[in-house]
């Protein structure tokens, strides 16, 4: 019986996440099995930012309007709230922003700067991350703050 002898590197990494469609996607958001990527995160280097999707403890939504929004959502970094929010340009200028189906969502790991960012497919979004979430976790419309 005779066994074929394989180098180290010919082996997989155990620790390499193996690469995947994601099971969401929009310009603002991607979301894999156990992973939520809110892209242009970081400013100004405009890096994405990878939430492990059993930490969410709670994801909170509302309609883009700019009257409500002023000091509370901001187009890229930090606003009067407890909020950090990705790069979106066009956050509180969209015309139409409800029937156009733009939304602001927060996501809270618990860390104390809660994480923000826009989405144009608010149902389906909800929808596939609310599965990939540990039991419990609270989805809301409404900020909680």
């Amino acid at each position: 019986m005779a066994t074929e002898k394989r180098q180290l590197e010919d082996l997989p990494s155990p620790s390499k996440k193996e690469k995947c469609e994601p099971l969401f996607e929009e310009e603002w958001s991607k979301i894999y099995p156990d992973e939520l990527v809110i892209t242009w995160f970081y400013f100004p280097t405009a890096t994405s930012k990878r939430i492990d999707t059993k930490q969410i403890k709670g994801i909170y939504y509302r309609v883009q309007n700019f009257s409500e929004d002023v000091g509370v959502t901001k187009n890229w970094g930090m606003s009067f709230s407890p909020c950090w929010w990705a790069c979106d340009m066009k956050r509180g200028f969209r015309k139409s922003a409800e029937q156009r189906g733009f939304y602001n969502v927060v996501v809270d790991i618990g860390d104390g700067t809660m994480k923000g960012f826009t989405t144009n497919n608010l149902r389906p979004f909800l929808t596939i991350l609310r599965r990939q979430c540990g039991p419990g976790v609270i989805c809301r419309q409404g900020f909680p703050f």
